[in-house]
């Protein structure tokens, strides 16, 4: 009989290798010889009398039985992970490894306060942050590079699921002595005429903009484009003119008054959402369920609707 447990070590090899993309990739990783990843996982088909990588590609692909038991070891990683954060907490020492993916964007002075805050009441627990574009992060998170990911507005994903929701609506963001900050709300056509700066296309930001000039019957035309959402804001705080982004993307100069918001009149644009995400059905360790707590309990004091998936 075929028991998965002895051949622990060969269906990791095999799980790496497709993490990779190829075995020489995944042998630096392991830090051994690439004949001995070749070696371990023509083992595993023999045990298993099927193949597991489609032969003939340059990059590895995984064959549907190899798929099922890179899942599989997937899944336990995630689980043992989880048993020893509960055995950790009966013992009552919270201790871990916490992995949070994140856009450049997010990270500022308030968010920098709540990982520190978080740090001070768990000295036991070793915080990872990655800066990643959302793409990335969505990917950490179906890979368990990461146990959660925060993104802007994710598409629907049928291996993401959201754990924590912000309302950020798209607005206009300008110095607060900009004349068009003394509007109230302003419409996409409104902007026509203005220095605009936005974010490069494959930025989930100008994903949602485009259907939205498409109704409005108004294209943007920027006077920059950047990748850069520091660029974008210095664009604005230096009244070189006006972007758009969220509110949590410059709450840190909305609480200092160097920028401000304006809400833009626009359905689609009203609804748009930050999301902290996990993969479907990984269990998360304790000290991530607390971190989770502690970014809700903070952003809620700073006047942001959340709300618990």
């Amino acid at each position: 009989m075929f028991r998965l447990g002895q051949y622990e070590r060969h269906i990791r090899y095999l799980y790496e290798t497709a993490r990779a993309g190829t075995m020489r990739a995944a042998s630096e990783r392991l830090n051994v010889a690439t004949s001995s990843v070749s070696r371990q996982i023509a083992f595993l088909e023999s045990e298993l009398g099927l193949p597991l990588i489609e032969r003939g590609r340059r990059v590895v692909k995984l064959t549907e039985a190899g798929m099922l038991l890179a899942d599989y070891y997937r899944e336990k990683v995630a689980h043992d992970e989880a048993f020893i954060s509960q055995i950790q907490e009966l013992r009552g020492n919270r201790a871990g490894q916490v992995t949070l993916a994140i856009g450049e964007g997010f990270i500022g002075e308030v968010f920098s306060e709540i990982l520190k805050q978080f740090s001070k009441t768990h000295p036991n627990v070793s915080l990872s942050v990655r800066i990643a574009g959302s793409n990335e992060v969505l990917n950490a998170i179906r890979e368990d590079d990461a146990h959660i990911g925060m993104v802007f507005h994710s598409p629907p994903d049928p291996k993401i699921r959201s754990v924590l929701t912000l309302s950020q609506p798209l607005k206009l963001i300008a110095a607060p002595d900009d004349p068009v900050a003394e509007l109230k709300s302003i419409t996409l056509p409104d902007l026509a005429g203005k220095r605009l700066a936005l974010p490069e296309r494959g930025f989930r930001i100008r994903q949602l903009l485009e259907p939205a000039e498409m109704q409005a019957g108004e294209a943007l035309v920027p006077t920059l484009v950047t990748n850069s959402l520091s660029l974008l804001k210095q664009f604005a705080r230096t009244r070189q003119g006006v972007t758009i982004l969220t509110d949590i993307v410059v709450i840190d100069e909305l609480r200092d008054g160097s920028l401000a918001a304006l809400p833009l009149d626009h359905p689609e644009l009203e609804t748009t959402k930050t999301q902290f995400v996990t993969r479907v059905g990984r269990l998360l360790p304790s000290p991530v369920v607390d971190l989770l707590r502690t970014i809700e309990v903070s952003l809620r004091s700073f006047g942001i609707e959340t709300k618990r998936s």
